[in-house]
């Protein structure tokens, strides 16, 4: 095979798959939370995220995270990445694991790192829509100890 048809053949085939992954969604906005309310008390989370895909099953995501425990609040900023361990269509349970650390001031603005361990399924509702299922464990540089959640929400792929 010539040099001119080796390129050819490379440039057609660039083409064909720059084309396919551009067809796909390239980003994701994800809605989770929780709430557990015991003795008169209540603890939440709530979870917002978006993610830039850079391959088809792993992105790069941006979150917003607001957490009231028991009388505590503390909101995050911070980011990471978010591994599909395969592709999800409608009809598929797919596991997922993700990653992230983030900037955490409570409401004394006392600042500390907050790290984010986690990993759950989604079931895709549609092609591009997803009810999630994920635990994370969260880890602070502070004298807090290891936190565990379970938390339930909505992905939007575009």
């Amino acid at each position: 095979m010539s040099m001119k048809n080796f390129l050819a053949i490379l440039i057609v085939s660039f083409t064909i798959v720059s084309n396919v992954f551009a067809a796909t969604k390239s980003r994701e906005l994800s809605l989770d939370g929780n709430y557990i309310a015991t003795d008169g008390s209540t603890a939440s989370l709530l979870n917002a995220s978006i993610g830039q895909f850079v391959t088809p099953q792993l992105a790069v995501v941006t979150s917003l995270t607001n957490q009231r425990n028991f009388g505590y609040t503390a909101t995050t900023i911070g980011m990471g990445g978010k591994y599909f361990f395969m592709d999800g269509f409608k009809g598929d349970l797919v596991p997922f694991a993700g990653f992230g650390i983030g900037l955490r001031l409570d409401a004394s603005n006392h600042g500390s790192t907050q790290y984010d361990l986690n990993g759950g399924v989604a079931y895709f509702l549609a092609d591009s829509t997803t009810l999630d299922a994920r635990i994370r464990l969260l880890s602070f540089n502070d004298s807090s100890p290891v936190v565990t959640l379970m938390s339930i929400g909505f992905s939007q792929r575009f």
